[in-house]
């Protein structure tokens, strides 16, 4: 009877291993290269596999191995390795032609399934998939190292796809590494739902993603303003221009109310005996608790709580009435914040800087908040504190 192992050799220009399963049959020795790729630190000094998520890998090409040399009866015990090798490959290529998935259309069919926000980051990936091959469909097998290296390339030359930004602003470093972790989650998603590897039915036995891996995007770009910049907003007069004025009263908000988002904020229910209780869209499916907030009214922003109040009693503030949807929201926030920017000296001005601002002003040695107090009120879901480190 052959058996198999997998096993690693030469190592390749860009300093990875291709996995290799050695085949011995009556007294021949062959091996079949595999789409599985190893770093240096996945093996031991002896070039022995050594990552536990690889050598699962190679286990399931080796009972799909098994599986077809069992389908073949006795005959497999006359046949030469070289016929055995051509009759393995044989099968599974047959295999990879009877079965398809249309990549795109599964990650689209996904989107069904998640929160408004992850749903649209997947119609988006999905949607530059399409602009990048230039068509609707993408069978699951051509998504190999070399594809997954060029689409990258495309995003990061291609311009923005939002807006006024289509005139040539290129997409930001966060943008393509969003994209591909859409990429890499679907992709991990088909492999559990399709393959069967206890039966020894693995439709997709490729792994891209153990070899790929995204560049770098460098130092996070500073957002967080300081407390002298933060008291400019508040001092900034209105200018009776609506989305200005909305804009500025929104910073503060956000600011005030432990850096709650543009989405919570349109969304959130009516305030509770003075607290401000709602769960954080963004990390609500992640959380145990649904991520709820629980947010005291400080005195100082009470004014501007009850200038946006909802008048019907459905919500706490009653901008749903006048924008819609979060995305019209949301760019008419960060609209108002540019025309505010020059007018307290910065270079950009967003609503997402609130956050940040409020979280590090209260780390700070001037205010002197412990960093998990801060993790706790960002309702980060990461119990390393990498997100809040940022």
């Amino acid at each position: 009877m052959a058996t198999f192992k997998a096993i690693i050799q030469d190592k390749k220009k860009d300093g990875t291993f291709r996995v290799k399963i050695r085949v011995i049959h009556n007294a021949g020795v062959r091996r079949i290269p595999t789409n599985i790729f190893v770093s240096e630190t996945q093996v031991t000094r002896t070039l022995k596999i050594k990552d536990q998520q690889v050598i699962d890998q190679a286990e399931n090409l080796i009972r799909r191995f098994r599986s077809i040399c069992n389908t073949m009866g006795s005959v497999v015990d006359s046949m030469p390795v070289d016929a055995l090798v051509k009759r393995i490959k044989e099968e599974l290529r047959d295999a990879e032609q009877s079965w398809r998935l249309d990549f795109i259309a599964y990650m689209l069919d996904l989107a069904k399934r998640m929160t408004p926000g992850t749903a649209s980051l997947q119609k988006t990936t999905a949607n530059a998939l399409m602009r990048f091959t230039g068509r609707s469909n993408l069978d699951i097998s051509e998504i190999n190292f070399s594809f997954l290296t060029r689409f990258e390339t495309f995003l990061r030359t291609e311009t923005s796809q939002r807006g006024s930004a289509r005139s040539g602003v290129p997409k930001k470093g966060r943008a393509v590494s969003l994209y591909i972790g859409r990429i890499r989650s679907a992709y991990n998603t088909a492999k559990n739902e399709f393959n069967d590897e206890e039966a020894g039915i693995i439709r997709i036995p490729w792994s891209p993603f153990s070899k790929y891996k995204i560049k770098p995007d460098g130092v996070t770009k500073k957002r967080a303003l300081s407390a002298e910049t933060i008291q400019k907003i508040i001092e900034l007069p209105y200018t009776g221009l609506k989305r200005e004025d909305v804009a500025k009263d929104c910073f503060l908000l956000s600011f005030c109310l432990f850096g709650m988002n543009s989405v919570d904020m349109l969304e959130c229910p009516p305030e509770k005996e003075g607290e401000v209780v709602y769960y954080r869209k963004k990390t609500a499916s992640r959380r145990a608790d649904k991520a709820e907030m629980r947010v005291k009214i400080p005195s100082c922003i009470a004014s501007i709580v009850d200038k946006y109040r909802d008048t019907e009693g459905r919500r706490l503030f009653g901008f749903y009435q006048s924008y819609g949807n979060r995305s019209n929201f949301t760019r008419a926030l960060n609209k108002g914040l540019s025309e505010l920017k020059g007018k307290i000296g910065v270079e950009d001005l967003t609503f997402y800087a609130a956050r940040h601002s409020m979280a590090t002003i209260a780390c700070s040695s001037a205010v002197g908040i412990n960093k998990s107090v801060v993790h706790e009120m960002l309702n980060h879901v990461d119990p390393s504190m990498k997100v809040t480190d940022i």
